[in-house]
């Protein structure tokens, strides 16, 4: 009897760290397989760009969304199939600035208020809940179209990496404040940034469309420099440097 109880004890203890550790194994087998998609997705996209004899910075000129990015890599006989992450509520990013694919989080209706009816509809509210840092904020949430970031909604959530898909037309007030980014590509639908919707993050490269009509005051460090410099040049993409900013 008391062998069986011990085999019975033994067992437990098993089973409990089997519970402990069956998720990490489960995650590491997640990233593992995300990464070589990841690898596959910037082989086809070398491969993309040369037979396309595409020119410049980036591989995907012209192709805004990351849907159309991978449906052009697809149309093209480049994947056999358009992959999606095993992360959980994760997507594969292009990013602009490194030229590579990437996984994000995408922010869900679970972590954000969406207002779907009145004045505000179309607008992020609330406090984001989530833990993940590099985020991407979509088209829609919950069937609604996003169009503006309410204040404070992301303020001091320790974000390192953001991704705002077309559509997004303004920024509210210390949306995006205290935070990590070093850099930022802006919808071309962006209309209008409010006071320090970027204060207080070490951005030093940003990327802006031709549309944004309001620039309201500490969005960016020396943001009176910045308002200046993009006035005179319009869309691109601006450097921090020597104390100024710069259109590459």
């Amino acid at each position: 009897m008391s062998e069986v109880i011990v085999v019975l004890a033994v067992t437990g203890i098993i089973a409990s760290l089997m519970l402990f550790v069956l998720p990490r194994i489960t995650e590491n087998a997640e990233k593992t397989s995300d990464i070589a998609s990841l690898k596959l997705l910037d082989q086809a996209t070398a491969i993309y760009k040369t037979t396309n004899n595409i020119w410049g910075s980036d591989a995907f000129k012209g192709i805004y969304t990351d849907s159309a990015r991978l449906k052009a890599l697809y149309d093209s006989g480049n994947i056999d199939r358009i992959t999606v992450p095993r992360t959980e509520e994760g997507v594969f990013s292009w990013g602009l600035y490194d030229q590579k694919w990437g996984v994000v989080h995408v922010v869900s209706g679970r972590e954000v208020e969406m207002a779907q009816s009145g004045g505000f509809t179309g607008r992020i509210m609330g406090s984001y809940s989530g833990d993940e840092k590099i985020i991407k904020i979509p088209a829609s949430i919950n069937g609604t179209t996003v169009k503006e970031v309410h204040q404070d909604v992301f303020k001091d959530k320790g974000l390192t990496s953001l991704v705002l898909e077309e559509g997004i037309e303004r920024l509210h007030a210390r949306s995006f404040m205290d935070n990590d980014l070093t850099e930022i590509v802006l919808p071309n639908s962006l209309t209008r940034l409010d006071y320090g919707a970027f204060l207080n993050n070490p951005l030093i490269k940003v990327t802006i469309g031709p549309n944004v009509q309001i620039i309201e005051g500490g969005v960016f460090q020396k943001n009176d420099l910045f308002v200046v410099a993009y006035n005179a040049g319009g869309a691109g993409t601006y450097v921090f440097t020597n104390g100024n900013w710069v259109k590459q």
